[in-house]
């Protein structure tokens, strides 16, 4: 669409009148439950946002930014807070988090009215850990709010938003020779499912390196929360028969799950079953045994990503008070990655 939606694109769509729709999306009373919803469903489907939030919009001062998380339960969003939070605090805007997948668990219902609420409420730009529907990126697009992902890939049609990642592949692949080094045979990866879509990368560099070390490498799929691991891996075990020689959990909250299910089986750790975990936390180094990470430096991630958006949303300033278009200028250096570390304690056999 080469022009923002309006109020009368809606009226057209839902086959009702301007004032009916106006009235509707403004709560106000005097309108049918069903003509509401179908108001509703017709302002979703032209892309239409409230003028009185456009309006807002326009004279916006653009000081908050909104990042988008896929369960906080997972210490890598800490860290990634952290860098973010500084970052942004030197150009005097701050921050708010709206969690998409709220103990792991996404769907496209909140995400939708999570991008909505961002737009009504004047969002100077996101940060998203998790990869936004291609509709609701053309939404933000629509109103000129930039987008930067994280630790996310954008959609295969997203032109040039920015991303800030790790290498997950060679990640993967690393993880994958320290396995090998200590001669296990028998490999485990519990993970996320592909919606993460950090997961394809990751578990591909694992596939490749299980291949390359001539090692059977299974796939155990979980939703992103702790019992779901725990119920995943117990049906894994309880199919399968024996552990495998070495686990790799795909994050903390999988990590977790299966740390429960090896203790409450008397699997000792790494005797019986050795553990890598992706993501380093302040506490692996103090549990018995300490714990071998893949560590992204989140951190470092969440200070790139604000600075890509500053740059966007300072650029968008500059152009809105000279009189030219305020859509985000992307550019390609704005889609990096960032090194990761191996770092190796005893939890893997070492």
């Amino acid at each position: 669409m080469g022009r923002k939606p309006t109020l009368r694109d809606v009226s057209v769509a839902s086959g009702l009148s301007t004032y009916t729709v106006s009235r509707a999306l403004s709560d106000g009373d005097g309108v049918s439950a069903a003509s509401r919803e179908a108001v509703l469903k017709a302002a979703r489907e032209v892309g239409y946002v409230p003028n009185a939030a456009a309006q807002q919009l326009r004279k916006n001062t653009r000081s908050s930014v909104a990042v988008i998380t896929a369960s906080t339960s997972n210490h890598y969003y800490l860290e990634l807070m952290r860098g973010i939070d500084r970052t942004l605090r030197r150009s005097g805007r701050t921050t708010v988090v709206a969690d998409i997948a709220a103990e792991g668990r996404y769907t496209t219902a909140l995400e939708d009215a999570t991008v909505q609420h961002l737009i009504q409420s004047r969002a100077a730009g996101v940060i998203s850990t998790l990869t936004l529907r291609g509709s609701n990126l053309d939404l933000l697009h629509d109103w000129d709010i930039p987008v930067v992902f994280v630790d996310a890939a954008p959609p295969e049609e997203a032109g040039l938003v920015p991303s800030i990642t790790t290498d997950n592949r060679s990640a993967s692949q690393a993880v994958g020779d320290h396995l090998a080094e200590h001669g296990y045979g028998q490999w485990l990866l519990l993970a996320y499912p592909s919606r993460w879509s950090t997961r394809v990368p990751r578990e591909a560099g694992l596939r490749e390196t299980a291949r390359r070390h001539g090692a059977e490498l299974t796939v155990v799929e979980s939703e992103n929360d702790v019992d779901s691991a725990v119920r995943a891996l117990e049906a894994h075990l309880d199919r399968s028969g024996p552990a495998p020689r070495a686990l790799v959990a795909g994050n903390n909250p999988l990590l977790q799950g299966a740390l429960r299910v090896l203790r409450s089986r008397g699997l000792r750790v790494p005797d019986d079953v050795a553990v890598i975990a992706f993501d380093e936390f302040p506490w692996a180094p103090l549990l018995d045994p300490p714990l071998t990470v893949l560590d992204e430096h989140s951190e470092t991630i969440g200070e790139l990503a604000a600075q890509t958006l500053t740059r966007l949303i300072d650029a968008q300033i500059e152009a809105e008070r000279a009189g030219r278009p305020v859509t985000p200028a992307y550019l390609p250096d704005d889609r990096r990655e960032v090194a990761f570390d191996l770092v190796v304690r005893k939890s893997c056999g070492c």
